[in-house]
């Protein structure tokens, strides 16, 4: 049976209070114990090692999509399956997305939040319809559900786009919730998704 490809968005940063690292570390594991492969940026430090540690302590399926500039040693995990080297960041987060049939994000900084909202948006103009689940915890993510929630009270997105993410506080509900598949109505047209 294949697994499923579950790509995790994350910070790299060694500087972060431990409660986090434990975090990652426990969303790995759920991967792992539901039978499910990790996809992430590759690296060995911060939350994406964690989670990928998490992940092979269980006996589940890494594979870190690093890009050329970063793939150098001390960087990448040196427990990934399959290392996927990219030319560009840009091709690189083409590639994660392109393995993955479901995102989560854990907290991060500015690559993360990138990331984030890039497959949000693709997602909101069509170009694929997978799961976004951001793992929220310890409220990480509270300010920038609060902009998103005014983004929506000022009419700059419409309603229908709630649908496109869920939030989870645990690593096992952000698990669950990369795998229901949300019956979404995507636009037919770009034009369409475009609409307040």
């Amino acid at each position: 049976m294949q697994r499923k490809n579950i790509c995790v968005f994350a910070s790299s940063s060694q500087r972060l209070e431990e409660k986090y690292y434990t975090f990652a570390h426990e969303l790995g594991a759920a991967l792992a114990k539901e039978g499910l492969s990790l996809v992430f940026g590759g690296g060995r430090l911060g939350l994406m090692g964690a989670c990928a540690t998490g992940a092979l302590e269980n006996d589940g399926y890494v594979i870190g999509v690093i890009p050329e500039l970063l793939n150098r040693p001390g960087i990448p995990h040196p427990g990934c399956h399959e290392l996927i080297e990219t030319p560009t960041m840009h091709e690189r987060k083409y590639t994660m997305e392109d393995l993955s049939e479901a995102f989560i994000t854990l907290p991060g900084g500015f690559g993360t939040f990138e990331e984030l909202l890039e497959v949000i948006t693709l997602r909101q103009l069509g170009y694929h319809n997978k799961p976004i689940v951001i793992c929220n915890p310890f409220g990480f993510f509270d300010p920038l559900l609060e902009q998103f929630e005014r983004m929506f009270e000022q009419n700059f997105a419409n309603e229908q786009s709630r649908a496109l993410y869920s939030v989870a506080t645990t690593a096992n509900d952000a698990v669950q919730l990369a795998l229901e598949q949300k019956q979404l109505n995507l636009p037919d047209k770009m034009e369409d998704s475009l609409k307040p």
